[in-house]
């Protein structure tokens, strides 16, 4: 580039900075006597200094003239710009000047002919030519003018800023106030927290309340310099003014003004506590589940199986100095700052227990945050596979019997192996693999079949098996899991059986075989059966110790088998004194060798502390066993009992096992007429409907509160469009705000709905439906999301699917309650109903008629009213019949019973004419035949009757009885009402007076007594035995015990010692103290054991938990994981608030029976008033949990307690209609017996006395 041609170029440079300097000044003077002449009517009314707001202008006015000339000076610095300027100024140069300044130095590079051609033409170019002229002199000039016009009207306004001073009025308002009056604002300069109210006073003083001025103005002004004006008034008589804020959500300053005065200016600073906005859980699975790691966004609790690593994001609302996850026992967790995700704290947990863990945040100014939330994790256990037989219990075959053994395998995370294990008489085991692999949550049956013929079976020997399944345990190590020990007896190819004398009424089969222990068959069947027991307890010893490491049990457990297996040798010595023929002898003293085998090898593993001994003895005392079956009776003398007891255990005696074949004698028996009085047990069926009806109640209040979140929704959209005013706006999004909680309070219970159904007992029913939750949660996670953005459109249609969704899931869980059929059976019943009704009313209406029989207008609209009547009557009978018709057709195959009842009632209306009777009644009287109209009304009114009573008869058939379940319900109402009030009166002692007082006049105390419906026996389970009992049959962890599927057995019950041990109880005392015990002990034990059963009092159950079905499906109702909210009625007592149902733990338990009473009430307003009282306390709940304040106890006795009382009220009294019928008093004896049949029912009476 050459030097020559850049000076003269120089000169148009400077003259273009000049005029754009001059131009930009001149925009900066005229902008800053703008702003000027605003300032000066500010200090003219006396709200700021002139002074003050004149030198803050120049200052400013000064750094922006440093700016321009800045800006002006770095201008042009390319001369190829200013090139391009000339070139169009001048186009006779034809780019050669651009071309010239692209060339080298010349000083660096020699220049060729061409290139110095060219420069040579341009520097005479611009000899001849004025360059300078690319920007005209008058351009410049006008410029100049500009921006010395701007500079003397800013120094004017400048100068008069300087010397302002308030006008004439100012000074006379501020003269007459600043001796007078003195205002002072409260709170004056502040600290509020975002989001709260304010509230801003102005109080006089040194003034007449008359001269106090009525209203002021507040004057906010925010840090952008927007301004908002609220009213301010007097109230009543006070010298004060006050303003109130709705929210306050920024920093601004304030200040009160009036008609000729104004207060100080304020500032607000706006704070914020710590809070956890939202908490995301990143889910690492054990590598031997095969489940993909995954993010559970916005949730405050995850469920996962043990071992997971779960890493919980939390994303908080501002800077934390420091954040901590602490559990309930103050183990604290370090919430450190997360890489990939910013502004957010992490940390990551290791899941072996369930926990809830406590936010705490801290700011860098100290501040903790206000209402720290929980986060809850729960363990979901590695379940051993579930092994559950085809025919789970010991059986007798014969030796040349094919005995077919099958069992079903499902695990949640798949099985490696799965095979079967027997040992047949003296021989060693044999292993039988059956299957490979099977994958994660399928079920799959497997079997084998045992040819007893190709083993060469005799009579007397013993066949023992059990199946296992291999799969990875918690630590991803193998783990085997075992079956219970079963065993096949192969009997003589003949036994008699001869009937003997029936016993005294009431004794069950046990107590007349035990009579009969003197007979030596008798002794050796009763020792065999002990023997079964210590196998039993040997083989569940052996199954638990799967470790290098005994148990802490091991010990006590071992010492608990040696204890019984030396009992047993004492009862081997009255036998062999017994047994004379030699060959018995032989077969006592096989007996005695294996048993003290079996002793020494017990001795040994409690000596080393080891189980490997106990393989060995586990097979000398099956030998021993198989000896003792040589020694059993060949004929029996039985009689068939009135009281069946159901066996379970495989140490019950060889009669039960034979009781297939008892039962196809043909036995003579006099019925006892005498039962005892028993109470029903869950089935494991009935508690997985309990648990579906749970889930559908809590899906059918999801879909119904996200419907209503939706129309709220849609009408705040509309209403946000249609917002004119900024106090519109603002209402608003605070009813936006409001369904945002409301949102995210329905997100955090589809969690724990989705926590629900993956609980073990839940999860293989209900995987499809939990997995299917989860995508419907998502699409309530974006609505929450959306609401938080303030994206209505995006959060309705996230809503729409996700309401769809849960009613699409209600639907499938209302058939799966109800069954096929039983919702339209329950709707024919209804519309039945509502028939007959209104079939009374149209009765009515014409005996109505009849007494008032005057002509007019009033008449003739009382005629046609009944006219509407009976054709809407024949409308509604004619879709029932057709409706009644078409379920007929459905449930022929399905439900035979059903369609058979429901096609005979469709016959029998058909029969009586029914619809022809009402078009006929309605025809006559249309033609003023009101007597004939009448009567056949009347028929008609009896045929809709009995239709009535025939479909309440199928529904009663497919659905139960209403009185039973409004029984039921009723019980269930009383046990809350109680639990509440004792929670009350606990929490608030100066109500215990009136509470008791209200109790004892409470409605359902003061019904008549022969009014009154028959109770069920309450959950106390109080008898009146009160003997002592020997203890029945134990169901959990006993030896030998069967459940019909595997489980984990216990060697708890001294073998020989009680009947106890797997037998039933002979006495109606036991069964007495049974329900005394098994309803006041059997709540807590949490291992299956009914209603009449005793504690173990053996060795406890250390196995694995989940080995067998028997042991996980009879958990006691409201047993929780430890999650804090579930708990037994007694944790109900005023004396344990932890388990208060509003304050403490039992609020689940207490939540779930009242879902329970909404189940079985058929009346909707029942169900209605049972879900608002729901609501209400789900409302004190959260607002307990979330402000830890105490409850207003006379609210909740008003909203909730009240409202129970009246349910309980509501519920007697249609329990009371609905059973009158069947509690009406019937003649008894009226007429005398005939005297030829007076002897017989003589006898009769007398054996009934007998018991025979």
């Amino acid at each position: 580039m050459h030097d020559k041609l850049l000076n003269r170029i120089a000169p148009v440079t400077r003259r273009m900075r000049a005029v754009r300097r001059w131009q930009l000044w001149a925009l900066v003077a005229f902008a800053a006597a703008l702003i000027g002449m605003v300032m000066l009517q500010s200090a003219e009314t006396y709200q700021w200094s002139g002074p003050q707001l004149a030198i803050g202008l120049l200052i400013v006015t000064v750094v922006l003239l440093i700016i321009v000339a800045v800006i002006a000076g770095s201008s042009f610095r390319n001369p190829r710009q200013v090139a391009s300027q000339i070139e169009q100024r001048f186009p006779s140069l034809d780019q050669r000047l651009l071309t010239a300044l692209s060339q080298p130095d010349a000083e660096r590079r020699q220049l060729g002919y061409l290139q110095r051609r060219v420069i040579k033409e341009v520097h005479d170019h611009s000899r001849s030519h004025r360059w300078i002229d690319v920007v005209p002199a008058r351009r410049l000039q006008w410029s100049r003018m500009l921006g010395i016009a701007a500079t003397a009207v800013w120094a004017v306004v400048l100068g008069l800023l300087m010397s302002s001073h308030p006008g004439p009025q100012s000074h006379a308002v501020a003269s007459r106030l600043d001796p007078v009056w003195k205002i002072v604002v409260e709170p004056g300069d502040a600290a509020v927290e975002r989001g709260s109210s304010f509230v801003i006073s102005a109080r006089f003083s040194g003034v007449d309340a008359g001269a106090v001025p009525s209203d002021a103005d507040l004057v906010c002004t925010a840090t952008d310099g927007s301004q908002r004006r609220i009213s301010m008034k007097r109230n009543l008589a006070d010298p004060v003014v006050s303003g109130f804020l709705a929210s306050v959500n920024e920093d601004f300053s304030y200040q009160v003004v009036g008609e000729d005065w104004t207060s100080e200016s304020f500032t607000i600073d706006v704070f914020e506590f710590p809070k956890l906005v939202r908490s995301d859980a990143d889910l690492a699975y054990p590598e031997y589940t095969g489940m993909k790691n995954k993010r559970v966004e916005d949730t405050v609790r995850v469920s996962a199986v043990e071992g997971t690593k779960v890493k919980w994001i939390c994303f908080v609302n501002k800077p934390v100095a420091e954040g901590e996850l602490i559990t309930k026992d103050g183990e604290r967790i370090v919430l450190r700052r997360d890489p990939e995700n910013r502004g957010a704290l992490s940390a990551e947990i290791d899941l072996q227990e369930t926990q809830r863990y406590t936010v705490s945040l801290i700011d860098e100014e100290g501040r903790k945050n206000k209402y720290p939330p929980e986060l809850v994790t729960r363990v979901l256990a590695n379940q051993p596979p579930r092994l559950k037989l085809a025919v789970a219990r010991d059986v007798i075959v014969s030796p040349l019997e094919e005995l077919p053994l099958a069992a079903e395998v499902r695990d949640d995370y798949g099985v490696t192996a799965v095979g079967l294990t027997y040992v047949f008489a003296d021989q060693s085991s044999e292993d039988i693999p059956l299957e490979k692999s099977i994958a994660r949550g399928e079920t799959r049956q497997v079997g084998h079949l045992i040819e007893l013929e190709k083993l060469g079976a005799e009579p007397d020997q013993l066949l023992s098996y059990h199946f296992w399944a291999d799969d990875v345990g918690p630590g991803g190590q193998p783990r085997r899991t075992h079956s219970d020990l079963y065993f096949a007896e192969v009997r003589p190819f003949e036994e008699i059986y001869r009937e003997g004398e029936p016993p005294p009424g009431g004794q069950s089969q046990q107590s007349q075989q035990a009579n009969q222990a003197s007979q030596n068959a008798e002794q050796a069947q009763e020792l065999a059966d002990l023997q079964k027991e210590i196998i039993s307890a040997t083989w569940t010893v052996i199954r638990r110790e799967t470790r290098d490491q005994p148990t802490a049990n091991f010990a006590s457990d071992t010492l608990f088998l040696m204890e019984s297996q030396a009992e047993a040798i004492e009862m081997l010595e009255p036998l062999a004194e017994g047994v004379d023929d030699p060959q018995s002898q032989q077969f006592v003293e096989a007996v005695r060798t294996h048993m003290q085998t079996a002793m020494a090898k017990l001795t040994a593993a409690e000596a080393d502390n080891h189980a490997d001994p106990l393989d060995l003895a586990l097979s000398a005392e099956q030998s021993a066993y198989g000896a003792l079956l040589k020694l059993r009776a060949r004929e029996f003398e039985v009689v068939q009992s009135q009281q069946q007891q159901q066996q379970q255990s495989s140490s019950s005696s060889s009669a039960q096992q034979r009781q297939q074949q008892l039962d196809e004698l043909e036995l003579d028996q006099d019925e006892n007429r005498y039962e005892t009085q028993q109470q029903a047990q869950e089935t494991p069926a009935q508690e997985e409907q309990r648990e579906v009806r749970q889930v559908l109640n809590r899906l059918r209040e999801l879909a119904r509160r996200q419907e209503d979140l939706n129309e709220q929704l849609a009408q705040l959209q509309s209403a946000l469009e249609q917002s004119e005013t900024e106090e519109q706006q603002e209402e608003i999004q605070r009813q936006l705000k409001r369904l945002r909680d409301q949102q995210q309070e329905l997100l955090r219970e589809t969690d724990e709905l989705s926590e629900r159904m993956q609980q073990p007992e839940n999860q293989e029913s209900m995987q499809e439906a939990s997995e299917q939750l989860e995508q419907t949660r998502e699409n309530v996670r974006r609505a929450a999301e959306a609401l938080q953005q303030d994206d209505a459109a995006e959060a309705l249609t996230a809503g729409k699917r996700a309401e769809r969704e849960f009613e699409e899931m209600r639907d499938d869980f209302r058939q799966r309650a109800a069954g096929e059929f039983n919702d339209a059976v329950r709707q024919m019943r209804n519309e039945a109903q509502e028939l007959n009704q209104q079939q009374k009313q149209i009765a009515q209406q014409l005996q109505g008629i009849e007494q008032a029989d005057q002509p007019g207008l009033r008449a003739g609209n009382s005629r046609q009213q009944v006219l509407d009547t009976l054709e809407d009557q024949q409308e509604r009978l004619g879709e029932l019949l057709e409706q009644m018709q078409d379920t007929v057709e459905q449930a022929e195959t399905a439900e035979p019973l059903l369609a058979q009842k429901l096609y005979d009632s469709y016959r029998k209306s058909k029969q009586r004419q029914i619809e022809e009777q009402l078009q006929n009644t309605s025809e006559l009287f249309n033609r003023g035949f009101d007597p004939q109209a009448r009567e056949l009304e009347r028929q008609a009114s009896e045929g809709v009757d009995e239709l009535r009573e025939d479909l309440e008869d199928a529904a009663e058939s497919v659905l139960g009885s209403e009185t039973e379940a409004l029984q039921r319900a009723l019980g269930e109402l009383e046990q809350l009402s109680e639990s509440l009030e004792e929670e009350i009166e606990h929490s608030d002692p100066t109500r215990r007076g009136q509470e008791s007082g209200a109790a004892n006049n409470s409605p359902a105390n003061d019904q008549p007594a022969g009014d009154e419906p028959p109770q069920e026996p309450g959950p106390t389970g109080e008898s009146a035995g009160q003997g002592a009992a020997q203890p029945t049959d134990q169901s959990t962890g006993q030896p030998g015990e069967r459940g019909g599927e595997t489980s984990q057995q216990d060697p708890s019950t001294r073998p020989g010692q009680t009947p106890g041990s797997g037998q039933p109880s002979s006495s109606p005392e036991s069964q007495g103290q049974g329900q005394g015990q098994g309803q006041g002990q059997g709540q807590g034990q949490g291992q299956g054991q009914a209603p009449g059963e005793q504690p173990p009092s053996g060795p406890s159950d250390a196995a694995e938990p989940g080995e067998g079905e028997g042991r996980q499906g009879a958990a006691p109702r409201g047993q929780n994981d430890g999650s804090g909210e579930g708990g037994g009625l007694s944790q109900y007592a005023a004396n344990n608030p932890g388990g208060s149902p509003l304050t403490g733990d039992g609020f689940q338990e207490w939540s779930d029976r009242l879902r329970d009473v909404e189940e079985m009430v058929e009346n909707q307003e029942l169900r209605n008033q049972a879900a608002r009282i729901r609501d209400r306390a789900r409302d004190v709940r959260i607002d307990f949990r979330r402000r830890a304040k105490e409850p207003q106890w006379a609210l909740i006795e008003e909203m909730i307690a009240e409202p129970l009382r009246e349910l309980k009220r509501d519920v007697a009294e249609e329990l009371m209609r609905r059973s009158a019928e069947k509690h009406e008093p019937v003649p008894i004896d009226r007429d005398p017996v005939p005297a030829e049949f007076s002897e017989a029912v003589r006898q009769y009476y007398e054996s009934l006395g007998s018991g025979r």
